[in-house]
């Protein structure tokens, strides 16, 4: 076992020789050069190229409630796009150095709206994620969970700032999850907890906001979220379901269900 001086735990040498290397400083050049001066076909090479290394940020997060791997993946190619636009190879910082935190703060953001109703920083994240990684290699190892004090001194925090971030690490239930049984049909969460305020406002509201006010409150949002919210309440086209919109989007239905959510939140906010 190896001594991480970054993190304060043992490291297993056999693990870390499965890290995706770095490319050749030419190479990362070479195909950053040919991704921003030309298309498609350019940037999937760098997609591709890359691969690895978003695969490998997007490890930090593994073991989070809701979340599928291919959507971590999604949203960090998303922003190494993002971070492609505004690199510049004239300041000669290597691209993944500068790529690396857009990839990061993509999938932290899906994190934070997907895995817990408290939003964390990109630096408490990393800190969960060590006190997730200890509470796992320790329960692998003897059977039984660390109690606070044990994983304070196992990852080196404050005992205080681990029972705080263990706290925000809540996973949240979608109203859509059966109950009862595994063969018992027909009865979710929501039909136990129902608000008969919440849905209305949720339908509401498009309506209630004068429809010379809609369209500069929609563009507010973000394509993906103007999109979504235009099909689901039929403004300018025909309705289309969660489903549906997933399939078009290459996201999972709770996804397009969580972006819809947060759209509305938006335009409530916007209206008032």
């Amino acid at each position: 076992m190896l001594f991480s001086v970054r993190t304060g735990t043992y490291a297993d040498p056999a693990k870390a020789r499965t890290r995706p290397r770095r490319l050749p400083q030419q190479l990362e050049r070479k195909l950053v050069l040919a991704a921003k001066d030309g298309g498609d076909a350019e940037r999937t090479k760098l997609v591709e190229a890359f691969t690895p290394l978003v695969s490998s940020v997007a490890r930090m997060y593994r073991g989070w409630a809701r979340i599928d791997r291919a959507e971590l993946m999604q949203e960090g190619v998303v922003g190494l796009m993002r971070a492609l636009e505004r690199y510049d190879p004239a300041l000669g910082t290597p691209f993944w150095m500068y790529a690396s935190w857009w990839v990061r703060q993509a999938m932290q953001q899906l994190v934070s709206e997907l895995g817990r109703p408290i939003v964390l920083s990109d630096r408490a994240l990393r800190k969960l994620a060590r006190i997730k990684e200890a509470q796992r290699e320790h329960l692998q190892s003897h059977g039984q969970e660390l109690r606070p004090h044990e994983l304070a001194a196992a990852t080196g925090l404050p005992q205080t700032q681990i029972e705080s971030l263990l706290s925000a690490d809540r996973t949240p239930r979608a109203l859509e999850e059966p109950v009862g049984g595994d063969h018992e049909v027909g009865t979710t969460l929501g039909e136990l907890v129902d608000d008969p305020r919440a849905e209305a406002a949720y339908e509401q509201v498009p309506r209630l906001i004068a429809a010379a006010k809609l369209p500069p409150l929609l563009e507010q949002l973000e394509e993906r979220e103007q999109v979504i919210i235009r099909a689901r309440f039929g403004l300018d086209c025909s309705e289309r379901t969660l489903r549906e919109l997933g399939n078009d989007l290459g996201v999972s239905a709770e996804r397009v269900r969580q972006i819809e959510a947060a759209s509305l939140a938006k335009l409530r906010d916007a209206a008032a």
